[in-house]
């Protein structure tokens, strides 16, 4: 009875590692197939995110050309017509200098009759000008913000061959605020009847809202 017992006992133990070793296998998969879950789920999300950064910079893009398209346009380049070649000055006052000569006008921003550029929007705008001269004449000039000098460039008569000089500037303009060019006190400048040596040009570079600093 004992050999017997001994015998049923052993084929159990038999039995019982047989189905382990079955059952391994299915619980190995299970594992892996929740591991590939769990790293899909991980690359869905990952996607979504980057499909709603993408929108995200679409919305952007449309909005600049939209910003673009929208935005006024200003710009232009003025010299002093002449007949023949002749100089204006020298005067005994400060003198606003008329760029009567219209290269470019875009938007209509400048007068050529008052030599006045008038801002259509607030923004931030680039303004220069060019100045050429004999060399026995003095030349200064200076862009004027209303009334207020914004900046200047002054050259003295060298005698060693016709002089030429500019300057420019950033500015930040508000509506209806104007810019033009003066010529200092008995100082001369060039204007020629062909090449437009000297010149006043400005242009917008960006509009600002009424909230902008």
């Amino acid at each position: 009875m004992a050999l017997f017992q001994i015998f049923l006992i052993s084929i159990l133990n038999s039995c019982m590692a047989q189905d382990e070793d079955i059952m391994t296998p299915a619980l190995n998969i299970y594992s892996e197939l929740k591991e590939l879950k769990a790293s899909l789920d991980g690359l869905t999300t990952d996607l979504n995110a980057a499909k709603n950064e993408l929108e995200e910079q679409k919305s952007l893009i449309q909005d600049l050309q939209k910003q673009i398209k929208e935005s006024p346009r200003v710009a232009f380049t003025a010299s002093m017509s002449a007949t023949e070649s002749t100089s204006r000055g020298p005067f005994s006052t400060e003198t606003k200098l008329i760029f009567d000569k219209v290269l470019t006008n875009v938007g209509n921003a400048y007068n050529p009759v008052t030599g006045v550029f008038t801002a259509p929007v607030k923004g931030v705008y680039y303004f220069r000008y060019s100045g050429s001269a004999f060399a026995s004449h003095d030349m200064g000039l200076s862009i004027f913000k209303g009334t207020a000098r914004f900046v200047s460039s002054y050259e003295y008569n060298s005698g060693e061959g016709n002089d030429q000089m500019s300057n420019g500037a950033v500015m930040e303009l508000d509506v209806g605020e104007e810019v033009h060019v003066r010529l200092w006190v008995r100082c001369w400048i060039f204007v020629d009847r062909r090449y437009n040596y000297s010149t006043f040009t400005g242009y917008l570079l960006y509009p600002q809202d009424s909230a902008s600093v």
